[in-house]
């Protein structure tokens, strides 16, 4: 019986002790916008994004043509300053643009 009050009461100390330091400290979604643009011969997208999880991030564009899919890691930018810019380029046929994800590095 001993045992199972000490355990209740360590319990109820450790949510109560970390569930205020959660609440103090809320974490802000990453604000990201995108940008398409056109190539010669495809298509590209450029991310800017004020804040994030990192001060480091570059832009993954999934890119298509035709029944060829492929990935495409963009350059890397700093939060706040620069773009990251990807481009999805082909010699046959015109690839596009299908999606694009975040990468926090």
């Amino acid at each position: 019986m001993r045992r199972f009050i000490a355990l209740a009461a360590a319990v109820v100390f450790s949510v109560s002790a970390f569930a205020g330091s959660a609440v103090a400290s809320p974490v802000k979604p990453p604000r990201c916008d995108a940008h398409y643009f056109g190539l010669g011969n495809g298509e590209g997208v450029a991310v800017f994004c004020e804040f994030g999880p990192s001060d480091r991030f570059r832009v993954i564009a999934h890119c298509e043509a035709g029944i060829s899919s492929w990935n495409d890691h963009g350059t890397i930018a700093y939060t706040g300053f620069e773009s990251s810019e990807a481009q999805c380029r082909g010699l046959i046929g015109m690839p596009h643009v299908a999606g694009y994800r975040i990468d926090w590095l």
